[in-house]
């Protein structure tokens, strides 16, 4: 009762977070739309109170489309009605096409819902009335401002919307986070101190922060952008453009040198450029407002810059042949050092089994004979003057051999044509011999079927040299920096790292990887891995993957991803024994995964215990090892095939979830059905497939689906399956708020009460709810 209790209590915090974080959002979106549509550009042009309502995510349309009328109504009485109509007609555009998704779900729907609109209001007004060229100049320029803003601003919300880290953004969109920023400082350049604008002081010191932590690249960008809007408020400003790139460029080369090298290039910059303007009271206020962002930068802690660095922390230099070599030169070490165990037992028995050799059934009428006619006066007579008469008479007796499995001394004397004085115990050195035999060609063919699992091993290494190539093809860049500050801050608490490599791939961030030096004194521990990797590369990291091999341990940890998972399990053992056959686990993989396994062995008890824990151990170590799912299962059903003359099946349901891109992976050798519960919507995945055991090449049945927050998946041995699975899916539909730890407890008893009064079997289950990382 009180595990039920806490789980409501749990459930009922979570819905409150979310409808909390969800009205955030509506009033981040009111008060920006306030903001923006405030800043004016050429002197009275306000347009991007409009990019801002065609940028907005759907769902958030109302409050954005409300901040800006409101804004609008207040801020210019001239163009309020005009203002409005835009919003107006940008609502009731992006309502109208919102569901022809190819059309809404486009990059150009919003600049271009933006430039209509401005462009067609701006185009009737200036009509209306008598007006001049220049005004319909004003009029396009004003329509391809909003556009451009338009597009900055839908980029940041998809950006911001798919929550990736801002380390992991390339320059491209980084500079439409950074416009967009400095389209939101314009909003507040109006409010003055004198003669001092606020917006402005805060769009130099970002200059300045981004030049000392970005240098050069985030000089230029910040510069840049904020240049380009500021000058483009008012004509009187356009000196703002020159002294605003001006100064980011040359922090950025100063910044080594440390901030008060940023602060003098700023104010030298700034101030120089500012007399390019006609009013000399501009050189004033430039300095001014230089003078107090340079104040707040210098206050400002160096370690509140790091996040910066990590931003625009410079790509390879770490795409050099040095970083790929030491990089898959570690994978593969580690790699066959896992397949160590394997291979050497496959190798020993392949050793002591090819020194046996058999050599037919004439070898075994001459061992008779050795044995029968070796003190036989005859012996001359048979085996050297008429040897090929003996060994045909011999040769008669094989149908029967072959059908009873020996002969009597009947069967001898009726088979040869001479007369034989010593049948008797010729019969019993054929029976012998045979017997060997025998035993001689079951060991040939167990040495042909080693053979054939050592030659598709050989086929499965080719396989992991394939996805190793596959996997560092994907890599964008190498962080050799980073690489080194993680070595440095390792070895400096006792850790004495090895390697370490920091590669970035394309969705899913930084990847770290490196090879810690273990002895019987050194503790590793998750959480000060963490902590102290985190630090060093300015990025929050999810939790890391060990693995461990003699005295070398393995680490592998990714950024946090967008998603997290909920995992819970449970089991009941057939008959209440002692051993489930059944065998399950789950683990993240350090690279943005989680995987979760289950093996159900052939029947139950010991044998089948001893199967399905083979296959699950065997399975979770190679791919901790960074082996493959294809190249891991070969593995393990050459494992079961050559570990005992007994035959040994075991079935393999495998499931990985991509924490960053919502994928998930259904692979199956064997196992029975998998639940998924999409939405409303409940899927059943049968993927019929052999047991891991039989065929010397074993291969998964394989599907994938996207999951979102809230999504379940369940996993069961065939155990839990009697009759209709209705009961099953109605379960998972209904269950909301307790958590998966309940949901498979419950799975696994309703499953137990309706197998009373047939069979009993292991029953597994096994159930992992996507949540959202916060």
């Amino acid at each position: 009762m009180s595990v039920t209790k806490a789980a409501q209590r749990n459930s009922s915090r979570r819905r409150a977070f979310t409808a909390g974080r969800g009205a955030a959002v509506h009033a981040a979106c009111f008060i920006t739309g306030l903001l923006v549509s405030r800043g004016a550009m050429l002197g009275s042009l306000s347009p991007f109170g409009a990019s801002f309502a065609a940028a907005l995510p759907f769902g958030y349309l109302p409050s954005g489309l409300l901040g800006a009328a409101i804004s609008y109504l207040l801020l210019s009485p001239v163009n309020t009605f005009r203002y409005i109509a835009v919003i107006i007609a940008i609502g009731a555009l992006r309502w109208a096409l919102n569901e022809i998704k190819k059309i809404s779900s486009s990059r150009l729907f919003p600049p271009a819902a933006a430039f209509m609109t401005v462009f067609a209001t701006g185009f009737a007004l200036t009509f209306s009335s008598r007006s001049e060229l220049s005004q319909v100049y004003e009029c396009v320029i004003e329509a391809l401002i909003a556009a451009a803003g338009a597009y900055f601003m839908s980029r940041t919300a998809e950006l911001l919307g798919s929550r990736r880290r801002l380390g992991g953004l390339r320059q491209q969109e980084l500079a439409c986070v950074v416009m967009s920023g400095c389209i939101l400082l314009l909003s507040i350049s109006s409010l003055k101190i004198g003669s001092v604008s606020i917006g402005r002081v805060l769009a130099a010191l970002a200059v300045m922060l981004f030049a000392r932590y970005g240098l050069v690249k985030g000089g230029s960008i910040a510069g840049i952008a904020a240049g380009i809007v500021f000058a483009l408020s008012d004509t009187d400003m356009l000196f703002l453009s020159a002294g605003y790139s001006l100064s980011g460029l040359m922090g950025g080369l100063l910044a080594p040198m440390g901030k008060l090298a940023v602060v003098f290039s700023a104010m030298v910059c700034n101030t120089a450029m500012a007399f390019a303007s006609p009013d000399r009271g501009a050189v004033f206020t430039a300095a001014v407002e230089t003078a107090a962002a340079s104040v707040f930068f210098l206050i400002i802690p160096k370690d509140a810059g790091r996040f910066l660095a990590s931003i625009f922390a410079d790509e390879p230099a770490s795409k050099s042949a040095d970083s790929v070599r030491r990089n898959l030169t570690m994978r593969l070490s580690h790699c066959s050092k896992a397949l160590g165990n394997v291979t050497s037992c496959v190798n020993s028995v392949s050793d002591r089994l090819a020194r046996l050799d058999g050599e037919g059934m004439d070898m075994v009428y001459e061992n008779a004979a050795e044995y029968a006619c070796r003190e036989c006066g005859l012996r001359v007579y048979c085996w050297e003057k008429q040897r090929d008469l003996s060994m045909d008479d011999m040769r008669r007796l094989e149908p029967l051999l072959r059908e009873n499995g020996f002969v009597r001394d009947g069967d001898v004397e009726r088979s040869f044509l001479k007369r034989c004085c010593k049948c008797s115990e010729l019969a019993a050195g054929i029976n012998r011999a045979y017997r060997e035999y025998l035993s001689l060609e079951a060991a040939k063919r167990r040495v042909t079927q080693v053979r054939s699992v050592v030659a598709g091993q050989f086929a499965g290494l080719s396989e992991i040299l394939m996805d190793l190539s596959n996997e560092f093809e994907e890599i964008d860049s190498y962080d050799e920096e980073a690489a080194e500050r993680i070595i440095t801050a390792l070895n400096s608490v006792g850790l004495m790292t090895e390697d370490c490599s920091c590669r970035r791939s394309t969705g899913r961030g930084m990847t770290v990887e490196l090879v810690i030096a273990v002895g019987k004194k050194t503790g590793i521990s998750a959480e000060q891995l963490n902590r102290i990797i985190g630090r060093a590369c300015g990025k929050f990291f999810d939790a890391p993957l060990l693995s461990f091999e003699g005295d070398r341990a393995r680490v592998t940890m990714c950024e946090l991803p967008l998603y997290d998972v909920e995992i819970g399990s449970a089991q009941h053992v057939c008959d209440d024994g002692s051993l489930c056959g059944d065998c399950l686990n789950y683990f993240t993989n350090g690279e943005g995964s989680a995987v979760a396994l289950i093996s159900d062995g052939m029947g139950t008890g010991g044998r089948a215990a001893v199967d399905s824990n083979m296959t699950v151990s065997i399975m979770t170590k190679l791919l901790k090892a960074g082996l493959s799912y294809d190249c891991s299962l070969s593995v393990v059903n050459a494992s079961l095939m050559i570990k005992s003359e007994d035959e040994s099946l075991a079935t393999l349901d495998l499931a990985d979830f991509n924490m960053f891109t919502g994928r998930l992976k259904l692979m199956k050798a064997g196992a029975c059905s998998t639940f998924i519960r999409r939405g409303s919507k409940i899927i059943r995945e049968d993927l019929p497939s052999l047991p891991l055991g039989i065929l010397n090449e074993a291969g998964f049945v394989k599907a994938d689906m996207t999951l979102k927050a809230d999504d379940m998946v369940v996993m069961i041995s065939d155990g839990a399956l009697i009759g209709s699975t209705e009961w099953l899916e109605k379960l998972i539909a209904s269950w909301r708020d307790s958590s998966a730890e309940e949901l498979a407890s419950r799975i696994v008893s309703e499953a137990g009460a309706r197998r009373r009064g047939g069979r009993d079997d292991d029953i597994t289950a096994l159930a992992m709810r996507v949540r959202e990382n916060a």
